[in-house]
């Protein structure tokens, strides 16, 4: 191979490297179940309206989970209940969806109770990812009536941020 053959295919592979390096990690393929949760109140929108946020949800655990919540509930103070239209949503795409199936509801019933709660209140709008619960073999069914199942879960977060919605 010629001298700049080589060269140009090394400054092809490190342009390919720099450029992947720069794509930020979809949520579902996340190494880390760790979640980071602002505890910073909401921002006042525009025009006097409440800023509307969406939670991309990949949780492993269910502390996780809890502490989500928990952040969820100290914020619905600076929150108008809105049962319509919800100013928190919630879209779950990973295994913390086996967290709300029927079969799993005596062990996390506090978490589950919780989350239908804020929903009821007009808080929250909890989202599942059919496309998960098809991967994690649950029977839609099994899932509470609260919860409104989408499609695809990362498809729902890049529809409610095209209509307004902040990415939390």
């Amino acid at each position: 191979m010629s001298h700049v053959k080589a060269t140009l295919i090394a400054i092809l592979f490190f342009s390919i490297t720099a450029i992947v390096n720069t794509l930020p990690i979809p949520s579902a393929m996340a190494e880390s179940s760790d979640a980071n949760i602002s505890l910073n109140p909401l921002p006042k929108g525009q025009n006097s309206s409440e800023t509307l946020y969406v939670f991309d949800v990949v949780v492993h655990k269910p502390e996780e989970m809890d502490k989500l919540l928990g952040r969820i509930e100290q914020l619905s103070s600076t929150i108008t209940p809105n049962k319509d239209d919800p100013k928190l949503a919630l879209v779950l795409h990973g295994p913390e969806i086996a967290f709300f199936t029927r079969k799993n509801y005596p062990q996390y019933m506090d978490m589950v109770d919780r989350a239908a709660a804020l929903d009821k209140k007009g808080i929250i709008d909890v989202k599942v990812c059919d496309t998960m619960i098809r991967a994690l073999d649950i029977d839609a069914s099994e899932l509470p009536d609260f919860v409104e199942h989408v499609p695809y879960g990362p498809a729902e977060v890049e529809r409610l941020i095209k209509q307004g919605f902040i990415k939390m």
